[in-house]
């Protein structure tokens, strides 16, 4: 059995963290238990046994927002911390490599945060950075910096920050902590495209950057964390029409594939990754319930994917080798999930 955490957007004592058990001989996921929690949970990672949590206010009151912490005892979760911060809503987050400090993407004022973590428990925040710009985007959604997203570089020289609202990457020096923008190395990409969320490929000689305007993935090579565009590729048909948002990112372990959610046209886009260019070529689309917001690959054999307007987990196998990606008939109901963390 595989353990599953989803965080869910559900109305009321609905919201909150779902844990499931995911059996990969039968492909049946069963919800196991449900964390109510008191503001939006919107992205959670893993690490050693311990479960972080990005939240987003759920009622705009100054108490709300914040971070938080469980530990994972026996497939329980058991909470550890939980920081309100004055208000503010995170859509995203990293933590450091000594677990002594998280990182957080604050999409609705755009800001990159930074906290001191103690015994994987939210201490303080130390610094909050507000960006600056704005983008072309003619339904709104850049007239304002839009963090959405945080990492840090491969050698690990620098937490990034993925700016939505102007069409930024942005570069963080980060001793002890405090954040500083190095702009030798801060970058600009296609006006309008609307970057959302970034990966390396494992040697780091190239990042993936898939941007939700724009409904693309750009492929930029690396070299001594410089960046060059060397390919950008549309996430969606060419012929499709209605409107689509491009949402996650996710490659498998063996760096051979890579995956893209399409909230819209509904589907998950498989590309074919050259290990010399480290380019992409898109093999084909596979339709899935509403609103793909986000989704996490088991062991390069099945996809969970989180269809937020579908209120729906499902789950696609993956055959690497003969580059097959299905549907299946295994899914369960869950109530606007938002973020799978494995």
């Amino acid at each position: 059995m595989k353990m599953i955490y989803v965080a869910s957007y559900g109305k009321g004592e609905d919201k909150g963290i779902y844990s499931l058990s995911f059996d990969p001989y039968t492909m049946k996921l069963k919800k196991e238990e449900h964390i109510p929690t008191k503001d939006f949970p919107s992205y959670m990672i893993t690490r050693d046994d311990h479960l972080y949590v990005a939240y987003k206010n759920a009622d705009n009151t100054n108490d709300g927002g914040g971070l938080g912490s469980f530990l994972i005892e026996d497939n329980k979760l058991i909470k550890e911390s939980n920081y309100s911060s004055s208000g503010r809503s995170y859509t995203h987050l990293c933590l450091s490599d000594d677990q002594e400090y998280i990182f957080a993407a604050n999409y609705h004022i755009g800001a990159t945060a930074s906290y001191k973590v103690n015994d994987h428990k939210i201490d303080h925040k130390i610094v909050a950075v507000r960006h600056k710009g704005f983008g072309p985007d003619l339904l709104k959604r850049q007239t304002s910096p839009h963090v959405h997203n945080v990492g840090f570089t491969p050698d690990k020289r620098f937490v990034y920050s993925v700016d939505l609202g102007s069409d930024r990457i942005v570069m963080y020096d980060y001793k002890d902590g405090q954040l500083e923008e190095n702009k030798d190395y801060s970058i600009s990409v296609i006006p309008g495209s609307g970057p959302r969320h970034m990966i390396f490929s494992q040697d780091g000689r190239f990042a993936y950057l898939v941007n939700e305007i724009a409904n693309s993935v750009m492929v930029f090579k690396v070299a001594d964390n410089h960046f060059s565009l060397i390919q950008n590729v549309s996430c969606i048909p060419h012929h499709f029409t209605g409107f689509s948002a491009a949402a996650a990112i996710r490659m498998t372990s063996t760096g051979k594939h890579l995956f893209i959610s399409n909230r819209g046209h509904d589907s998950i886009a498989l590309y074919r990754i050259n290990q010399e260019t480290g380019k992409i070529s898109l093999l084909y689309m596979v339709h899935t319930d509403k609103d793909p917001r986000d989704f996490n690959i088991i062991d390069d054999a099945y996809l969970i994917v989180a269809c937020q307007n579908g209120n729906l987990l499902q789950v696609m196998s993956f055959d690497e080798e003969n580059e097959k990606l299905l549907l299946t008939p295994q899914a369960i109901s869950l109530p606007q999930p938002v973020c799978v963390a494995l």
